[in-house]
């Protein structure tokens, strides 16, 4: 048998002058320059597998001719089932009968006739369809039928005199239609369109073209057309090289949006009359990144826009809330060690202040040390205002850390601290900050004790917390932490509590609280955290959002609940026993299962808002000027009517700063109906049809309250 098998590889090899890697047949006859197979003839030969009941090769005319359940596997995964096939060796023409293609990713081609001519199939009476499921139950969602088709594996799929059926009804004729092969990773051509409708913007159409450049480049042409507040030019530039990419997406428009609204307020009419003097609106979206070796990278990140109502006032553009930041960045990683330059300007919709960072510069390092870990983290950053201040500030920060466990389960873990400092503030106009330079030794013990409570029902982990941080006192805090230190149930315990890593806690203070966590069967149940502080020393100056403006701090606390595998429950918050209130307070409910989902978030409290720090002492402004009430609850909810058809809907109220209603004058106490919106959705694993209305109560600058309808139709592999 082993003779047999070698033997027969001999003539497949002499006859192809290709490597046959396997053969096998049952019975297999060598005459008059012919080779048959018959039984079972698997062959697998040029990166293709065949197999059929009966398989013979003509030496003289170099045809492979096959019959007999057919079946054929390509190297693109593609397969192909033929009742007959005569066809070269080099599969580059030859024909077949009763051809059935189902593609690498389950689209489905046939036809009654299949000629090939330099590669490509020729297809007479064909069906296309990328209903894969669909076809196993029996009913197709959708199917493409046409006279002639001209398949190639390697490109793409052209029809003519194609007829478009949905759910077996025809509902368009098209002389021609073509899409890509699903074989390709990406082809010249049209993208998926989109449509919207609203009461302001009229209709709006997104045509997009791909233009694959080449294997490593893109652009994408993506103009929005609308009835009513003009057009948009917008492209997308994509770019992938050696060790790198670059991609860049930027869209130009005309001012008459603006004109076409006008605001009522003088802040509206004021950003109306700044848009409509520029003479454009648009943005700028780009990135770069480059991998210099193992240890350095380089790269920018650019976000600018002409305006802060421009991305909400078009459809399909990118709605940023809070700011746009651009940066320039040189990043090294060694190690546990880190470094970092960083220039960077930030646009933002709470503030006209924002300063430039030209640059900050960072350095971390870290090594062992005396049986525990030493750290230097130095920084550097300067802060250039628009009224021609500036600020810079140096801070290098020497510490060893060491997490000791003491018998019977005690932790303690001990760090000490140098904190360095050097702050220098430009004297062209008065203000409550001056240049100083100064050394803060910082001590902190933190004493923990994990105890495990075990029971039937659960094993409960309790952790009481109790520590001291040990530091000397400063007068006031200086330009670079104000306002962006607050108290947290994740940092109560921390000797830094700003969100920038320029500052360190002063003063002596005690904090304590404890940790709670629930475990069944391997499964966490729940977590909570409860914790605060109490100042020693008298506190520095600081706002009451931040919580730490008195010597006893807000209570923070968190609770993660884990009901079930469907619910969860989660919140978080800050409290003042001394006014009895919730200060700052978040919480949200989540459940899922195979036929309704929902989300609910409720969000109050108080935020520091970035003011100008230069202002004078002859006008200091305000505390309630400097902290911005929110307020909201988010809902968004689904149903699922049967395995493809989903109701959703939604619902955002509040009086949140990152909404243009906080910035017009209303009564900042009150709930505003921010948007809602409700849809249906159907889906399956070739057809996704989604249509939403939604109404938007966005007010501010050119923004409008409006109302829009969406519809996406998309067929998977045609592109539409």
């Amino acid at each position: 048998m082993k003779f047999f098998f070698i033997f027969m590889m001999f003539l497949f090899s002499c006859a192809f002058g290709e490597e046959i890697v396997f053969i096998n047949s049952d019975s297999t006859q060598y005459t008059n320059n012919m080779i048959n197979c018959r039984g079972n003839v698997i062959i697998v030969y040029n990166n293709r597998i065949i197999s059929a009941d009966v398989i013979s090769y003509d030496k003289k005319t170099e045809v492979i001719h096959a019959s007999g359940n057919v079946i054929i596997k390509d190297e693109k995964q593609n397969v192909y089932f033929l009742d007959s096939l005569s066809v070269d060796r080099n599969f580059s023409s030859g024909e077949g009968k009763n051809v059935k293609i189902i593609m690498q990713d389950q689209s489905r081609l046939a036809a009654e006739k299949c000629s090939i001519k330099n590669g490509k199939y020729e297809l007479e009476n064909a069906v296309y369809t990328s209903c894969y499921e669909c076809a196993n139950s029996g009913e197709l969602t959708w199917q493409v039928k046409a006279l002639h088709v001209t398949f190639d594996p390697k490109e793409d799929a052209e029809y003519q005199n194609a007829k478009f059926e949905l759910l077996g009804t025809p509902i368009l004729y098209t002389p021609y239609l073509s899409h890509a092969s699903s074989n390709l990773k990406r082809k010249s051509g049209f993208l998926v369109p989109k449509f919207s409708a609203s009461s302001i913007g009229g209709f709006s159409l997104l045509p997009q073209y791909l233009w694959s450049i080449s294997d490593s480049q893109e652009l994408i042409l993506k103009p929005i057309i609308t009835s009513k507040i003009g057009n948009v030019g917008w492209l997308y530039y994509g770019l992938r090289f050696p060790n790198g990419e670059f991609n860049i997406d930027a869209s130009l428009a005309g001012i008459q949006s603006a004109k076409s609204q006008i605001g009522n307020t003088d802040s509206d009419k004021k950003a109306i009359r700044k848009i409509q003097d520029s003479g454009y609106r648009g943005h700028v979206f780009s990135k770069m990144k480059y991998e210099i070796n193992d240890v350095w990278r380089c790269g920018f990140d650019v976000n600018l826009a002409s305006d802060r109502y421009y991305l909400k006032k078009f459809p399909f553009l990118t709605s940023v809330d809070r700011g746009l930041e651009s940066n320039v960045k040189l990043e090294g990683f060694d190690g546990r060690n880190y470094t970092s330059v960083k220039t960077a300007m930030l646009q933002s919709i709470d503030s006209e202040c924002m300063p430039r960072i030209l640059p900050v510069m960072e350095r971390n390092y870290s090594t062992d040390l005396l049986y525990g870990t030493f750290s230097l983290d130095s920084y550097f950053a300067n802060l250039d205002f628009n009224n021609h201040r500036s600020a810079q500030k140096f801070v290098s920060d020497a510490s060893w850390r060491k997490e000791i466990l003491l018998p019977f389960g005690h932790l303690v873990d001990l760090k000490g601290s140098l904190f360095f400092q050097a702050l220098k503030v430009s004297e062209r106009q008065r203000s409550k900050y001056d240049s100083s330079l100064g050394v803060t030794p910082q001590l902190s013990i933190i004493w923990k004790w994990p105890l495990v409570l075990s029971s039937d029902l659960m094993t409960t982990i309790f952790t009481p917390i109790l520590g001291t941080i040990i530091a000397s006192n400063k007068e006031s805090v200086d330009i670079f932490e104000e306002p962006s230190t607050e108290i947290s149930d994740i940092n109560f315990m921390d000797g830094h509590k700003s969100i920038s890593s320029y500052s360190s806690d002063s003063g002596k203070r005690i904090c304590y609280g404890f940790k709670l966590a629930g475990y069944k069967n391997g499964e966490n149940l729940y977590r909570f955290t409860v914790g605060r502080s109490m100042e020693l020393t008298s506190p520095p100056d600081r706002l009451e959002a931040t919580g730490l403006k008195y010597k006893n701090s807000d209570i923070v606390s968190s609770l993660d609940v884990f009901l079930s595998d469907e619910w969860t429950f989660i919140a978080n918050g800050s409290y003042f026993p001394h006014s009895k209130r919730w200060t700052r307070i978040e919480s949200g409910l989540n459940f899922s299962d195979k036929k309704v989902c929902f989300d609910v978030m409720m969000f109050k409290g108080k935020q520091c808002l970035y003011n100008n720090p230069f202002t004078t002492e002859s006008n200091p402004i305000a505390e309630e000027q400097k902290t911005q009430k929110y307020r909201g609850i988010m809902l968004d909810a689904g149903w699922y009517v049967s395995g493809t058809v989903r109701l959703k809907g939604g619902i955002v109220m509040g009086n949140d700063s990152t909404t243009p209603t906080a910035l017009n004058g209303e009564k900042k106490g009150k709930y505003h109906l921010v948007k809602r919106n409700v849809g249906i959705e159907y889906k399956n694993e070739c057809t996704t049809v989604d249509f939403l209305i939604e109404r938007r109560n966005y007010r501010g600058g050119d923004l409008k309250p409006e109302t829009a309808l969406q519809l996406v139709v998309h067929l998977r592999n045609l592109g539409i």
